[in-house]
């Protein structure tokens, strides 16, 4: 699942949980009204209880039986209350209704004033009513006034003071749930569609189209992503023109350079030729001879980097599969005139690269390890593990801690006076770097004075 769907999905969760616990806390309020109500009712119980008794108490000391069948035939068309007079004996002495159920004397809340009101509210659904039964005594005889609420008139009373909260509660929740849930899609459709764009734009398709979302926010995004697209193209188009125009001079410069070189070398030879000199003027040609070598050596340097650099700027490279054996081998030949130098490998491994460049890199470690480290022992070792490593090892004089971080630079030179004694350009480590750079490699070195240098290109 892709980060974004997750989001999303999250945020729809949340937003449901949430919900549910809003839900929740509606329907444990709705309970709480319903008690609220009931114990209202139970209140209007026991003051209707007051009345009743305040006209059946002096009825019954008069022992005026029709009057109190007239009192409790007024209640009859009562859709609301009703009640009932018992003896001590259950003797149903009147009624409001045609009820004929027995009185439950012997009922716990016979002698309370106090009624739970929970229990209450569950007994109202099991007895169908919510019922209150006193005792009192006349002319010193027991007698027992219960009194009846309808449970069809509590819960039809509830039902109207809620139905039009809870129609527009049920409402309100569906047209939220819709507007979330189209929001959410809409969003989520415009979100994908401009992350998808910029994904293409990170990959270097500068001309895809931005979607224009039709929400502000994402509008003025993508807008403004728009904006940069356009401005990181014209800039990289520029940066690439530049770099082109500047390897075109290198190129054009460095050719330039080397034709007079040519010339200056040609005319020292045939001067040398035809022309008896004496020890000064040979050593003064000589001199000239090995100033325009290190000159020729290093036009070609940086016409090699310049190469290099240009090749790095395209991002379609182009890789060719070929030997790695063979080309370190070769590159050993080329390097390792008159000196004996040891090539290890535990496979043979073909790998995907410009051959020559490769050929060139493990050239130049091989002739700094010739030149500079000021012994013969010198290894090539090939190593396919986890990953494929070429290293270049010397036993020499090795390399100080301090200069390890710049050897890479272009120019830098460890012992200036004695790489320029040998013909170096101070170009060679820094054409090794781009070459590895080239193709995503690492190069490493680690060296300890006096006991010798390694350098690691891990492919």
């Amino acid at each position: 699942m892709k980060k974004r769907d997750l989001f999303w999905l999250n945020r729809v969760l949340l937003i449901l949980i949430t919900g549910l616990l809003f839900i929740g806390i509606s329907i444990f309020n709705i309970v709480q009204f319903n008690n609220s109500y009931i114990q209202e009712e139970k209140k209007e119980l026991e003051i209707f209880t007051k009345q009743v008794k305040w006209v059946v108490v002096p009825l019954l000391k008069n022992n005026d039986i029709v009057s109190l069948k007239k009192y409790a035939n007024n209640f009859k068309n009562n859709p609301e209350f009703s009640f009932r007079v018992f003896d001590k004996q259950k003797n149903l002495i009147i009624s409001s209704t045609d009820n004929k159920k027995e009185i439950k004397t012997n009922d716990v809340r016979i002698g309370k004033n106090k009624f739970d009101i929970w229990d209450l509210y569950i007994e109202s659904f099991e007895n169908k009513s919510l019922e209150k039964i006193s005792e009192f005594n006349v002319n010193n005889k027991t007698y027992y006034l219960e009194l009846s609420l309808s449970q069809e008139f509590v819960i039809s009373s509830i039902i109207k003071a809620q139905e039009n909260i809870i129609i527009i509660f049920c409402i309100g929740i569906l047209c939220l749930i819709s507007a979330l849930i189209h929001i959410f899609y809409s969003i989520r459709k415009s979100f994908n569609s401009l992350e998808d764009s910029v994904i293409e734009i990170a990959r270097g398709e500068f001309d895809t189209k931005i979607p224009k979302p039709k929400s502000s926010l994402l509008s003025e995004l993508s807008l403004a992503i728009s904006r940069m697209t356009n401005k990181l193209k014209n800039q990289i188009e520029r940066l690439t023109q530049l770099e082109k125009y500047r390897s075109e001079f290198v190129s054009n410069i460095t050719h330039e350079i080397k034709t007079p070189i040519t010339a200056i070398n040609s005319a020292v030879e045939l001067i040398e030729e035809n022309t008896e000199t004496n020890d000064l003027q040979k050593e003064c040609f000589e001199i000239i001879k090995t100033q325009t070598s290190t000159i020729n050596n290093l036009v070609g340097d940086m016409l090699a980097l310049s190469e290099i650099d240009l090749e790095k700027t395209n991002e379609h490279k182009n890789f060719i599969k070929f030997n790695l054996n063979d080309a370190v081998q070769q590159a050993i030949n080329n390097v390792a005139v008159g000196i004996d130098v040891k090539f290890n490998s535990n496979s043979n491994i073909e790998i995907l690269g410009v051959e020559n460049l490769v050929i060139t890199a493990i050239s130049n470690l091989v002739s700094n390890a010739i030149r500079y480290s000021g012994c013969d022992n010198i290894e090539v070792n090939l190593i396919q593990d986890k990953n494929i490593v070429i290293e270049v090892k010397d036993y020499g004089i090795g390399i100080e801690q301090e200069h390890l971080p710049r050897i890479f630079e272009r120019f830098y030179r460890v012992d200036k006076t004695r790489s320029r004694k040998n013909g170096g350009t101070g170009l060679g480590l820094a054409i090794v770097k781009h070459i590895a750079e080239l193709h995503n490699w690492e190069i490493e070195v680690e060296s300890e004075v006096g006991k010798g240098t390694s350098f690691k290109i891990k492919i």
